[in-house]
Parts: C-alpha cells; structure tokens; sequence
C-alpha cells in the first residue's frame, strides 16, 4: 500500500507541477521542454552525485529526452513563426513522448521480472556459451537491477510515468486542436 500511496502523491505532485508550469507559460511545447530536461538532468545529476549509474536501457531512455527537448525547441520556434500547423507539431510531440514511456515501461518491466531483457544488460550468466567472450560483452549495470528509487518507484517506472502523463496532455491539447 506504500508503493501505491506514495505513487498517488508522485503523480499529483507531477500533475501540480505541469498546472503551475502550464499557468506560468501557456505553451505546451515550453512544458515539453521544461519536463524533459528536468527529467535529464536529475538523471544525470543522480548519476554523477548519487552513484545510480545507468544501465544500457536507462541511455536508450536518455536519448529519448534528448529527442524530446530537441523536438521541443524546434517546436518553440516553429510555433512563433506558424510555419506548420500545430496540430502537425502535437503530433509528432505526442508520439515521442508515448515513445519514451514504452521504453520506461519496457525497462521498468525488466526490473520487476515481468519480462526478460536483453542478454548483454541481465544479471543471468549463460554458461553455455564461452564465457570469457560473454562476460567481456556484458554491461557492468545491469537492467534488471533498480540502482535507484524515489518514492518507491525506480526511475524507469518514473519516466514510463511522467512520459505517459506528458503524453495524455499533449494528446488533451491535440483534442482541442480538433483532431
């Protein structure tokens, strides 16, 4: 009941967040931006001050961000200047923040032993293989290991999370659009 409490308080928190963010800019692609990099940033910050090092599926999910603040300053941009329909723009923000929370959901699944992952990023040894060659091959993270929790949720389940929220709000905004 912990796990989910805490989760509820998680998302109402976010859910404030982006209510406060909307109200102080008015503009979807600017919270895009803002959520994205925030969530970047902690990564990184946690990595280099916390230790929570990243495993190949925590990199996957940061290029994610990386596409998704990129998008957005583009969008930014387009948007001043109405060079395309914003509802064009909404699509493609729409899709690469679903996109970031499959892969959220992805790793998170791994972590919780929903599913296995891939072979070069698990914490099983497949001794049927050479196995000087395929320990060399593996990644010293494992994706199946939570190096970090906040609330009781690891990171994956955060950003498959706060990707899925940005991405029903984004899909609220493509609504209105009339699409």
């Amino acid at each position: 009941h912990l796990l989910i409490s805490s989760s509820i308080l998680g998302i109402a928190i976010i859910i404030f967040s982006i209510y406060i963010l909307w109200m102080l800019t008015n503009n979807i692609f600017k919270i895009s931006f803002l959520i994205s990099s925030l969530m970047l940033l902690s990564a990184f910050y946690l990595e280099y001050f916390h230790d929570a090092f990243p495993c190949d599926l925590c990199i996957t999910q940061r290029w994610f961000h990386a596409l998704i603040i990129s998008y957005s300053l583009i969008a930014i941009s387009i948007h001043e200047k109405q060079i395309i329909a914003n509802k064009f723009i909404l699509i493609g923000l729409s899709i690469t923040w679903i996109a970031s929370s499959v892969a959220g959901l992805y790793h998170f699944g791994i972590e919780m032993n929903f599913w296995s992952g891939p072979d070069e990023c698990s914490s099983s040894i497949d001794f049927s293989k050479d196995l000087l060659k395929y320990l060399l091959n593996k990644s010293p993270i494992k994706c199946d290991e939570v190096m970090f929790k906040i609330l009781g949720l690891s990171l994956a389940g955060w950003n498959a999370l706060m990707s899925f929220v940005m991405f029903l709000i984004v899909s609220v905004f493509l609504i209105k659009k009339g699409l």
